[in-house]
């Protein structure tokens, strides 16, 4: 047993190691430590299903073995912010103020034709646009528009808008959803009412929602006949 233990403790700081130089583009959305323990887990859970000559003991231990190395990792981070640097990336700034940083390009391996996509998709035209981009340790770019290539806000027109705040599902696909119901204290007798009111039954609506300000969101039940 201590044979795999010291096993899952090489190999799970060799894939760190591997995932860290391959650099943050590869790693999607996930942590350098998370993908490593995603790897890892979903391999060695698969052993002894796969093969039942394998004891699930053998599973077990390592299993356990990485999820306390995870808690640990994350308890170390929390109060040692410096050594985060050395399991995973820091921010790269690529743009600033509409100027590209070629060196930090070259060094991470993106190309211009990778940034100017990701500057598309934020929906801006061309990196003077640009007042910020980083590529963040989740491997996702941040794109922050200059003042000039932003449109107007409530703010900036002098409007004070009113919060609506998120949608919450009252009616779904003809049910009442009673979760969000109690949890906005509205009552079965204020909904037959709202029925009443647009003359219609609960079944006939497939969603119904309402935001924080009481403003309703209503889309009706498709005829399928």
């Amino acid at each position: 047993m201590l044979t795999i233990f010291v096993r899952t403790v090489i190999i799970y700081i060799l894939l760190i190691g591997t995932m860290r130089l391959m650099g943050k583009r590869q790693l999607g959305e996930l942590e350098v430590s998370e993908l490593v323990t995603t790897l890892l887990v979903s391999e060695i859970a698969s052993l002894p299903i796969a093969d039942q000559d394998i004891p699930v003991v053998y599973a077990v231990i390592p299993l356990v073995t990485i999820l306390a190395f995870e808690i640990m990792l994350s308890m170390i981070l929390v109060k040692c912010p410096a050594l985060k640097n050395v399991v995973s990336a820091r921010p790269t700034v690529l743009i600033r103020h509409g100027v590209l940083d070629q060196k930090e390009m070259r060094r991470i391996r993106i190309s211009l034709d990778e940034l100017i996509s990701e500057i598309r998709q934020s929906g801006l035209a061309t990196p003077e646009d640009v007042d910020y981009a980083i590529l963040e340790q989740n491997g996702k770019i941040s794109i922050i528009p200059k003042r000039a290539a932003q449109p107007p806000s409530a703010r900036d027109l002098s409007l004070s808008p009113e919060e609506g705040g998120v949608i919450h599902a009252l009616i779904e696909d003809g049910k009442i959803n009673r979760y969000n119901l109690d949890l906005l204290n509205l009552s079965d007798d204020w909904l037959i009412s709202y029925l009443k009111k647009e003359k219609t039954e609960l079944k006939k609506i497939f969603f119904l929602g309402i935001n924080d300000i009481g403003e309703l969101y209503r889309i009706d039940m498709e005829d399928t006949r």
